[in-house]
């Protein structure tokens, strides 16, 4: 698994300078309404998907990331608007709506990273040069300049790959999957509404989350044997149950996909949960083209059919036989049902605000058994969450817990994060080895939260 070691904000809207060390398991942010913890896992979010072009945010940040065949440690910073910064928020107007919206800053930001390849032993530097991805291997003496294409999406998981390409007898490391769905699970029906939108339903939330699903499927003839289907992620949070499942094809004709909880690990977990008797998922066909090869005479052959799905619907049966929607749930089952199909496309991250909001605690339980062995970053102003934290050293309390705050400067607030010191961690665990408060009580009584 992807793991975040380590992150070192130099600049970032109103945050103090600071570095921050990560457990490999259970990251719990804890502070007042409005310190910033919302912001920090929107961050870690950002920086994960490399997703750190908003308009106005200059920053500056340095990560250490692991992956099971080595590591990637850098810096990410901004690049300078390449429009007047008059223009920047002058927006060309948008078909059919007669708004403005706002010139992005480029896609891609400035960066320069050290890659190591642990069982290869080998080192190689890469960094951008205005629009040239620059990589040196030290070991072979050897550089490579390639130049960019528009879209800055998966930077983190690209850098990996073009690195370890580079010699000819290495396999490329790809860790696409652990890092494209890492977004922020948020602590109200956000990702739940985005998971059951209609084509014709606007996503208002900053990232568009309503999950795409590509398949392109390459005609075969006799002359032109052709290959399988090949199924991928579009747009948004895409389950990998779900594109699994769609890898066995589509039937001809068809304008729909259907797939049960026997196929799907997390709506198995889900009926069981909620005591149901089964749940079906169907996945509209919301677009298709076809790619055609010209021959002879004005005659065309299909090379290529593309297919477009969306507009997840779920239905349910309940043990007398009934049926029902999605959008019968309760606010809670709501909740649980998309945070099971967040944790069904991140194998190697969860990223949640006030995850327990709206779950009873068996299901609370349930969620964090779930998690396993993902780097969870998590919020919670409810301390039931705090109970299902298990510590076995005070090194570990460390970087278990970022401590938030705000800090007045001046006219303006500045919003303040850190780890545990040494003498708080000792403290918290020699409380929490008696074994007597909850880690809640722990963390309050001694000032902490």
């Amino acid at each position: 698994m992807v793991k975040l070691k380590r992150l070192k904000i130099h600049r970032y809207r109103n945050v103090e300078p600071c570095e921050l060390i990560f457990s490999d398991r259970r990251n719990v942010l804890l502070g007042p309404n409005g310190a910033g913890k919302t912001t920090l896992l929107s961050l870690i979010s950002k920086v994960l998907r490399t997703n750190l072009t908003d308009p106005g945010d200059p920053f500056s940040i340095e990560l250490d990331l692991t992956f099971p065949q080595g590591s990637l440690t850098g810096t990410i910073s901004s690049r300078e608007p390449e429009t007047e910064p008059a223009e920047l928020f002058r927006l060309p107007p948008m078909a059919g709506a007669g708004l403005e919206g706002a010139y992005a800053i480029p896609e891609v930001p400035n960066f320069e990273f050290t890659l190591s390849i642990s069982d290869r032993q080998t080192t190689a530097s890469i960094r951008r040069s205005d629009d040239q991805l620059i990589i040196h291997d030290a070991d072979l003496d050897h550089e490579l300049s390639l130049r960019f294409v528009k879209g800055g999406r998966g930077l983190l998981n690209g850098i990996i790959l073009l690195g370890t390409a580079i010699r000819e007898e290495s396999t490329p490391v790809n860790i696409v999957t652990d890092l494209r769905n890492a977004y922020r699970f948020d602590e109200s029906l956000d990702m739940f509404r985005a998971l059951t939108a209609r084509e014709d339903e606007v996503d208002v939330s900053k990232d568009d989350l309503r999950p795409r699903i590509h398949l392109d499927r390459f005609i075969k003839d006799r002359a032109r044997p052709g290959s399988p289907s090949i199924v991928s992620s579009g747009q948004g949070v895409v389950s990998k149950g779900i594109l699994d499942a769609m890898k066995l094809g589509l039937i001809d004709g068809a304008t729909d996909y259907s797939m049960n909880d026997e196929q799907l690990a997390f709506l198995s977990g889900l009926v069981q949960l909620l005591g149901l008797r089964s749940a079906t998922i169907k996945i509209d066909l919301v677009d298709k083209s076809t790619e055609f090869e010209a021959l002879e005479n004005d005659v065309r052959r299909k090379l290529i059919e593309h297919f477009e799905f969306g507009n997840l619907k779920f239905w349910f049966t309940r043990r007398d036989g009934s049926i029902f929607q999605d959008q019968h749930l309760s606010y809670g089952q709501k909740r649980l049902l998309a945070f099971l199909y967040y944790l069904d496309a991140n194998p190697s991250f969860v990223i949640a605000d006030e995850l327990v909001n709206g779950l009873h605690h068996a299901w609370i339980e349930e969620c964090m058994t779930a998690i396993g062995d993902r780097q969870a970053f998590l919020t919670s102003q409810n301390p039931l969450l705090l109970d299902y934290l298990s510590f076995e050293s005070a090194e570990q309390v460390k970087e278990s817990f970022i401590l938030c705050r705000n800090q007045a400067d001046g006219d303006r607030e500045r919003m303040i994060w850190r780890n545990m010191t040494d003498d708080e961690a000792d403290m918290f665990y020699r409380a929490y080895q008696v074994g007597i408060e909850h880690v809640g009580e722990i963390l309050r009584t001694r000032g902490l939260w």
